[in-house]
């Protein structure tokens, strides 16, 4: 690989240590499958760095399981139309050391294939001859995640798929930042019989999505955080178990789904009703067990009351019922209109409130301290809503929502304390705090 030296002189088996004698290289002498298995845990540089312990390990790396190719930087840089158009494949330093990783890799069974960098569609080509590569491997688990969040420049996965031979090894599979359409997500479905996770991230749908077939393997599906404009989503999974997905207005529908316990939406509209939420989970309300609901709403020209009446047509009275949830975790930026929810979960256990990350901010300013999450935990629906709306009303409550930020973490704490004994001996019920740490001031 670029960057590593392989001519360098290799390392004697025995070599002499001051003090202690002659010691002996005991990691060479493993079987080749066990240092196989070691390598597999670091990154792919590190891993070919080895090629210059002796010449037993001058390939090792080459037979690796993990072939994972990553920009350290986690932050996606957002890059302007020039930015874009202006990006140079010849130079680009990622492409440099997948080209010649793959030349030399030599494993025909791959734990991981992973991407992660930026590319624009002005790589198609290139990313072709990459995929070539993984559809001539057994791989578990292909990571597809170029970085692109403009719709113009991103790459089309449809390009890149011509090739595409059955992959009956793959059970998880990732794609994100790319325009994904639903025929790409069918031929994926088709070919690979033993897919269990599915997971499209923050990319752009550019047609109607089927998850559907009588013998589909899949157990885990995200769809969230993707430009879906008005295309629909239709999901028909018998072994389907979990699912996080978008929801927008006559855009989500489920059928045939009988194993599915636990669910996660991601709510961005206020146009989202309860009509909506109960279409969609019609066919399987009974069976959930887990609900998590991200609710929010992007129009920062709202307080708390106003946000309570943006979501009462999904959160007031008249939720649908959830005979068996068992946990449910709501984001949102207001307490009370979730007490319709909790009431609708008879055999609820665990509820946890957090305020969304958006919030953080904007609230710190308007309200002087936030919380981050509620945690309850008890075996009586009853008594999660009578400490809910216990705290809510509690002079100890609001000293600590409005004054956070003028609190020493003892106080803080001795607070916290108080109320959290308080609901124990009153309702039975576990109550947890956690603050946005920007609001903790020490002492």
């Amino acid at each position: 690989m670029d960057g590593i030296d392989s001519d360098r002189q290799p390392c004697m088996k025995k070599h002499k240590n001051e003090g202690l004698g002659y010691r002996t290289d005991k990691i060479s002498e493993l079987p080749d499958e066990i240092i196989f298995t070691v390598l597999s845990f670091l990154s792919l540089r590190d891993a070919a760095s080895t090629s210059v312990l002796s010449s037993r390990w001058l390939d090792l790396w080459k037979h690796t399981c993990n072939l994972n190719f990553f920009d350290s930087n986690n932050i996606i840089q957002i890059k302007s139309e020039t930015e874009h158009d202006s990006w140079d494949l010849e130079t680009c330093k990622h492409v440099k050391t997948v080209n010649s990783a793959l030349q030399s890799h030599q494993a025909l069974s791959l734990k991981r294939f992973r991407l992660c960098f930026y590319a624009n569609k002005s790589a198609q080509s290139t990313i072709i001859k990459w995929l070539e590569f993984v559809w001539s491997r057994r791989v578990k688990r292909l990571d597809l995640n170029f970085r692109c969040e403009s719709r113009r420049h991103a790459v089309v996965l449809q390009d890149l798929l011509g090739e595409m031979r059955p992959m009956k090894y793959l059970e998880t599979l990732v794609l994100k930042l790319m325009k994904v359409s639903g025929e790409d997500i069918s031929l994926f479905l088709r070919n690979c019989p033993f897919l269990r996770r599915l997971n499209i991230a923050s990319s752009f749908l550019t047609s109607d999505v089927h998850i559907s077939g009588a013998t589909l393997a899949l157990e885990e599906l995200w769809i969230i955080k993707c430009s879906l404009l008005g295309y629909v989503i239709n999901i028909s999974a018998p072994n389907l178990s979990s699912v996080c997905v978008d929801a927008r207005p006559g855009q989500l529908w489920f059928k045939n789904v009988p194993r599915l316990a636990v669910a996660f939406f991601h709510i961005i509209s206020p146009t989202f009703t309860m009509h909506h939420f109960a279409s969609s989970l019609s066919c399987f309300t009974s069976q959930l067990q887990k609900l998590t609901l991200y609710l929010i709403n992007y129009d920062d020209d709202h307080d708390d009351h106003d946000d309570v009446l943006i979501w009462q047509k999904l959160l007031g009275k008249g939720f649908p019922q959830l005979p068996n949830l068992k946990e449910l975790r709501v984001w949102h930026s207001c307490l009370l209109p979730v007490t319709h929810v909790i009431m609708a979960c008879p055999r609820l256990q665990y509820f946890k409130f957090k305020f969304p990350d958006k919030a953080k901010a904007k609230d710190a300013a308007r309200d002087g301290g936030r919380f981050k999450k509620l945690m309850f935990q008890g075996s009586c629906v009853a008594n999660i809503i009578q400490s809910l709306t216990y705290i809510s009303e509690s002079g100890a409550f609001q000293k600590i929502k409005n004054h956070t930020s003028l609190m020493s973490e003892d106080n803080l704490k001795q607070f916290e304390a108080l109320l959290s004994q308080q609901v124990q001996l009153q309702f039975h019920v576990q109550l947890r705090f956690q603050f946005f740490d920007i609001f903790i001031r020490y002492s």
